[in-house]
C-alpha cells in the first residue's frame, strides 16, 4: 500500500492511538478478564455488586463485557478520543453505559456512589509518582459506598525486562500502518511505548509516547497501607496465587472503609 507520508504530529497518549486501539489490542481476552473479576467479586463481596465504575476504561471493551454479565456500568477515562470510540460501541450494541471524562486523581463529577470500582490493564502504572498514587486512592474511595471493592492491576518490572525491555514491531491494519518501540529505563523504573501511526490514504502521521511507572511490589503495599483502603489480597496474573515482583501482572483487591456508626 503506497502512501505519501505527511508531516508528523506529536499527540497526547491515546489521541492518535484511539482510532486503531481495538485492532492493536485484539489479542486481549476481555471476556475472560471480566469472568475473572466476577470470581473475585463472588469471593469477597457477600452482598453482591450492582453498580460498578470502570476507571481508565479506554474504548470500553472490558466495560461492555462486565455489562454483559449483568452489572450496571459507568465508564471513566481521561481521553476524549478513547471515550468517543467507547460511546459509539455502546450505542451499536444497545448497552446503557454512562461514559464520562475523568482523571484518576480527581474523580469529582463522575457519578456514584458505586458499590465497586475496577481499574485494569495496567492503567495504574500511568500514575508516575507516589503522590499520584495516593491521590488516586483517595479519589476512588470518595466515589465508593462503604465496604465496597476496588480492584486494580499493575505490570511489574519482570514484565518489562522479559517482554518489553527493547522491542520494536510494525503492523499494517485496515487503513493504517504503525510501528511501536517499547523500552524500559531500569534506573528510573519507567516503561516507554512509542507509536508512529500513519492513518488514511493521505498518510496522516501521528506520534505519541506512553510513559508508565513500574513500582516495586513493596512500594504499592506501602501506599495501600497509607490509604483509607483495606488490602484483601494480591494475585498473580489471572489466578488466586499470591502476587509478587516475580509476577508479570498483579491484581490488587481492596475494600473501602466501613460506614462509621453514629
Amino acid at each position: 500500500m503506497k502512501r505519501v507520508v505527511a508531516e508528523t504530529h506529536e499527540r497526547e497518549p491515546y489521541e492518535g492511538l484511539a482510532a486503531i486501539y481495538d485492532y492493536v489490542m485484539r489479542h486481549v481476552d476481555y471476556e475472560g478478564w471480566a469472568a475473572y473479576l466476577r470470581r473475585i467479586f463472588q469471593r469477597f463481596d457477600e452482598g453482591g455488586v450492582e453498580r460498578m465504575v470502570d476507571l481508565a476504561c479506554g474504548t470500553g471493551n472490558l466495560t461492555i463485557q462486565l455489562h454483559a454479565l449483568g452489572y450496571h456500568l459507568a465508564g471513566v477515562d481521561g481521553s476524549a478520543a478513547m471515550l468517543k470510540v467507547a460511546r459509539g460501541k455502546a450505542v451499536n450494541q444497545a448497552r446503557e453505559i454512562d461514559f464520562r471524562t475523568g482523571d484518576l486523581r480527581a474523580l469529582e463529577g463522575v457519578g456514584g456512589p458505586f458499590d465497586a470500582a475496577v481499574c485494569l490493564y495496567d492503567s495504574f502504572n500511568y500514575l508516575l509518582t507516589p503522590v499520584d498514587v495516593d491521590a488516586a486512592f483517595l479519589a476512588v474511595c470518595r466515589i465508593l459506598d462503604p465496604s465496597s471493592l476496588f480492584i486494580f492491576d499493575v505490570c511489574t518490572e519482570r514484565n518489562s525486562l522479559v517482554h518489553f525491555s527493547n522491542v520494536q514491531d510494525a503492523e499494517e491494519g485496515p487503513g493504517f500502518v504503525y510501528t511501536r518501540h517499547s523500552y524500559y529505563d531500569k534506573r528510573r523504573q519507567l516503561q516507554f511505548n512509542s507509536f508512529d501511526i500513519c492513518l488514511g490514504k493521505e498518510g496522516d502521521h501521528v506520534r505519541e509516547t506512553h510513559s508508565q511507572r513500574i513500582y516495586p511490589h513493596c512500594d504499592l503495599l506501602a501506599r495501600i497501607e497509607a490509604s483509607p483502603f483495606e488490602l484483601l489480597g494480591t494475585y498473580d496474573g489471572f489466578t488466586f496465587n499470591r502476587g509478587s515482583d516475580e509476577s508479570d501482572r498483579v491484581h490488587f483487591v481492596l475494600r473501602s472503609p466501613a460506614r462509621q456508626s453514629a
